[in-house]
């Protein structure tokens, strides 16, 4: 996934956890401040959210639609691309999308335990396998 920030025109390209468990109102991806360091996003305005995890309760900073996410494959090319919203979480192992985004991006999980997806506009019988870190 391309990630690119709408003021700075910066980007960076990340793996990002599919989170079809994850719910959220508006598409976003939710990544660690170092993400925001190398967008070089050095001033916004973010709301604070309270985070609900299914063993935790953390806080949340949300850059509202300061991203635009690309959904790249392994050649570059870009398969389906949306405006979001940059979600700041300290703490966070890696990047993920939500419920809302997955759909929006047009991901098909095929095998969640297999890493296996299509894109909603795949011809019949492709599917892809996840990037492995």
């Amino acid at each position: 996934m391309r990630v690119k920030a709408k003021k700075s025109r910066k980007a960076v390209e990340l793996v990002a956890l599919v989170a079809g468990g994850a719910e959220s109102p508006r598409p976003c991806i939710i990544v660690d401040p170092k993400v925001v360091e190398g967008l070089e996003l050095r001033s916004f305005r973010s709301e604070v959210y309270v985070v609900e995890e299914a063993s935790s309760i953390t806080k949340a900073y949300v850059i509202p639609n300061a991203v635009k996410l690309e959904l790249i494959d392994d050649k570059g090319y870009v398969l389906s691309a949306i405006t979001a919203d940059l979600v700041v979480q300290e703490g966070l192992f890696e990047p993920m999308i939500t419920d809302v985004t997955i759909d929006m991006l047009g991901i098909q999980v095929v095998s969640f335990s297999k890493g296996l997806w299509r894109h909603i506009n795949d011809p019949e019988g492709i599917v892809r396998e996840s990037v492995k870190k």
